[in-house]
């Protein structure tokens, strides 16, 4: 009896340990698990919150160029066309006259290009191509677009995130890719619209001595999460870089 009690006794503490045991590790994992739930959490909103900055700080900017380098400009057109009347036929005069009239334009449009609520008025297509345009002009650059469709369907922030992940693309290929023309392409595959942005630069390699992912590239993957988009950058030394941005529209059903 003594040797069948001490078998039980000990059948029952190891049944004990073992299920004290796995409730431990249950516990660390569903501890470790809201780690990482919190951590994502701080994260996005860190993001958000650096994105209502930049935001606000785009709107200031833009109102102080509007406000005071475009009147500027406009007092001294006033006093060209003064002139030019006077001098009926100069042409440096016109030049001039013209040079200050297309700067007033240029001011004008980046004003009003970093205001959200004009991006989701016009669309998100046609904020990619204004930003096309204003590459093209510089003369470094040659571009290309091509949508097959004529409009995207989603919600106003998802507009605003994707368009800032574009431009940081797009910022990307200005400062770091020695390229001379990039290409957007549009498209859907599978009900998900692709947004692919490709440069002929010289490319980059994670595995490259000395690279590291700036908070560039990190934003894109950051701002992609937060809105249930994917973003897969690919790149090849020495033959460009390319990114897609994949995500679905406004479901309508």
């Amino acid at each position: 009896m003594a040797i069948l009690a001490g078998s039980v006794f000990i059948l029952l503490f190891g049944v004990i340990t073992f299920l004290v045991v796995i409730n431990y590790i249950r516990r660390k994992r569903k501890i470790l698990l809201d780690i990482k739930v919190r951590e994502s959490q701080f994260q996005q909103e860190l993001l958000q919150a650096q994105l209502e900055m930049q935001d606000h700080t785009f709107r200031v900017v833009s109102q102080e160029i509007h406000d005071n380098v475009g009147q500027i400009l406009s007092l001294a057109k006033v006093h060209l066309n003064i002139i030019t009347f006077e001098r009926k036929g100069h042409e440096e005069l016109n030049t001039i006259k013209e040079l200050v009239t297309n700067a007033i334009s240029e001011l004008r449009d980046l004003s009003n290009g970093y205001y959200a609520d004009r991006l989701v008025e016009e669309g998100l297509l046609v904020a990619i191509r204004h930003q096309l345009t204003q590459l093209t002009k510089t003369g470094l650059f040659t571009t290309s677009f091509h949508s097959e469709m004529d409009n995207v369907a989603i919600d106003k922030s998802k507009t605003i995130f994707l368009y800032r992940m574009i431009q940081e693309v797009l910022n990307n290929a200005v400062k770091h890719s020695h390229a001379n023309h990039i290409s957007v392409d549009i498209f859907k595959k599978n009900k998900n619209v692709h947004i692919r942005v490709q440069d002929n630069g010289k490319g980059f390699s994670y595995k490259q001595t000395g690279f590291k992912a700036g908070i560039g590239l990190s934003s894109i993957y950051q701002r992609a999460l937060m809105i249930g988009a994917k973003a897969n950058i690919n790149s090849i030394m020495g033959m460009g870089t390319r990114v897609n941005l994949i995500f679905k529209e406004n479901n309508h059903d």
